[in-house]
């Protein structure tokens, strides 16, 4: 009969195997490292976005863009969508972004304009095909 040592660690190992079947792995480095340093990265269910707002501040008022990086699993998205709200106010962006598709998974939205300072949250949908999941960013704009 094995020790309780070594059933306790194929335990952990066997527990450690399932886990990695549990959530889908992401390639790394995904998204890729083209956006710089100064990129936000999140992870959500086995997606991967990263994203940097141009300009770097957002200010009330005043058009900016956001180039994004997804990948679903270790994949690029079949097509990204980016919008914005204030859950807290129940509107959301008074204009839809304009997207320009750089490489698969890889996108500018251009046109974006929070026009009043607050708590917003950034929705990033990716799309695998028809399925897909989205990923929120909170933001806090003030004047």
């Amino acid at each position: 009969m094995p020790s309780y040592r070594s059933r306790v660690t194929a335990a952990f190992a066997a527990s450690l195997t399932l886990s990695a079947f549990a959530t889908p792995a992401l390639a790394a480095p995904c998204p890729k490292d083209e956006l710089g340093a100064s990129a936000v990265r999140i992870e959500k269910d086995g997606v991967a976005v990263a994203y940097r707002t141009i300009p770097a501040k957002i200010e009330v008022g005043k058009p900016f863009r956001i180039e994004v990086v997804a990948c679903h699993g270790k994949e690029a998205p079949t097509r990204i969508g980016v919008d914005a709200g204030m859950p807290m106010h129940g509107h959301g962006m008074n204009y839809k972004p304009s997207e320009k598709v750089i490489a698969p998974g890889h996108s500018e939205f251009d046109g974006l304009l929070f026009h009043m300072p607050g708590s917003w949250t950034i929705v990033f949908d990716v799309f695998e095909g028809t399925a897909k999941k989205r990923i929120e960013q909170k933001v806090t704009i003030r004047r």
